[in-house]
């Protein structure tokens, strides 16, 4: 590991509680609750994987939390502090968000786009420092993409896009990284190799908190699980999950 992480992964073992959700619900049209009365906590280093059926509100819990959407009562609290009194560029330097729908297929050269992760430090017009330099490469090798770097956006494979994804919020060198579907439309090996990537950050001290249908490989990584059902949001073990016939019924089937 290099110094950099090294030093990232002492600050971040030293503090406790990232995340407190506090009595959220969110309320779409017609007054339906998506999310109900959610009280949950996570920790430094945790690998969470949030669970559940197609439209249960995994994406909606996941954007809550990143402060796009908003919630009809309840807080959320980053390091102690509401994310209400955040202010954007301070949040991004604690949280990192990779959406589901992202699909950015441009010209800008890999390089850059994962350039574009260490914007909460240098703003957008800033020239990039040494420091800068040290976040981009130490992402590009930690997700192994070093080899393309040079290559644009527009020439990746969805695996790679993907990867570059996570490179850029590894290279915001948040505390928390949130990765809604990170495996959505990758193949066996390219899914793989994702869940490795998030599995290592337990190691550079970040926690991180993903949604997956996948479930088998999404536990084999997860500290805990989210399991959100009928508006709440049960947390479990792996190994408590397995034991628990509501549970699996409701994410397996009769």
């Amino acid at each position: 590991m290099d110094p950099f992480w090294k030093e990232k992964s002492k600050s971040i073992i030293l503090s406790s509680t990232i995340l407190h959700i506090e009595n959220v619900s969110v309320t779409y049209s017609k007054r339906v609750n998506i999310l109900s009365n959610v009280n949950l906590s996570m920790n430094s280093n945790d690998i969470i994987a949030l669970i559940g059926e197609n439209g249960a509100g995994k994406s909606t819990l996941l954007k809550s939390i990143c402060g796009l959407i908003n919630t009809s009562s309840g807080d959320f609290k980053i390091f102690d502090k509401n994310l209400k009194e955040w202010d954007r560029a301070s949040l991004a330097q604690k949280m990192a968000y990779v959406s589901s729908n992202e699909n950015v297929r441009s010209i800008i050269p890999v390089e850059r786009f994962i350039g574009f992760g260490r914007y909460p430090y240098t703003g957008w017009m800033v020239s990039e420092t040494k420091e800068d330099a040290a976040c981009i490469e130490g992402a590009l090798r930690l997700c192994k993409i070093e080899y393309l770097k040079e290559k644009t956006m527009a020439e990746l494979s969805d695996g790679e896009r993907q990867k570059v994804y996570l490179a850029r919020a590894i290279a915001q060198n948040a505390d928390l990284i949130i990765l809604d579907e990170p495996t959505t439309h990758l193949d066996v090996k390219s899914s793989n190799s994702m869940f490795k990537l998030i599995q290592s950050q337990k190691e550079s001290g970040r926690a991180v908190l993903f949604s997956s249908h996948q479930i088998e490989k999404a536990m084999s990584i997860a500290d805990k699980v989210w399991v959100v059902d009928c508006g709440r949001v049960i947390e479990t073990t792996p190994k408590a999950f397995y034991k628990n016939e509501h549970l699996k019924r409701l994410i397996f089937g009769e």
